[in-house]
């Protein structure tokens, strides 16, 4: 198994990294490279969104992530929402981006685990 380590200084850079996954998973939701239930192990899951919580992400982030939790309903509930409700996660999440361009990521942000 390979490990991979996140490794940022703060939590603006980790926020950053956050938002830049964010908008890479709905665009590739959007472009059918991957589904729903992948993005779901990536990131859009109620583990993670505990998990960043107790580091401190800010609620705005949370909330992104809570979005991209509710996709799989909206999918099969109402199907002709899902592109809307994408564009709202990738709009929401620019916009957080846009917030924290200032902030540098310092050092390289993965690393390996052996």
């Amino acid at each position: 198994m390979n490990k991979l380590l996140l490794n940022t200084t703060n939590n603006e850079e980790l926020e950053k990294l956050l938002l830049i996954n964010v908008i890479g998973l709905i665009e590739a939701l959007k472009k059918d490279l991957l589904t729903i239930e992948e993005t779901e192990k990536v990131l859009f899951n109620p583990y993670t969104m505990d998990l960043l919580q107790s580091k401190g992400i800010s609620k705005e982030i949370l909330e992104i992530i809570h979005l991209g939790t509710e996709l799989e309903d909206i999918a099969s509930l109402m199907s002709e929402k899902l592109f809307e409700s994408l564009s709202e996660i990738e709009y929401e999440s620019i916009a957080q981006l846009e917030q924290r361009k200032a902030y540098k990521f310092r050092n390289k942000v993965i690393e390996s685990i052996n």
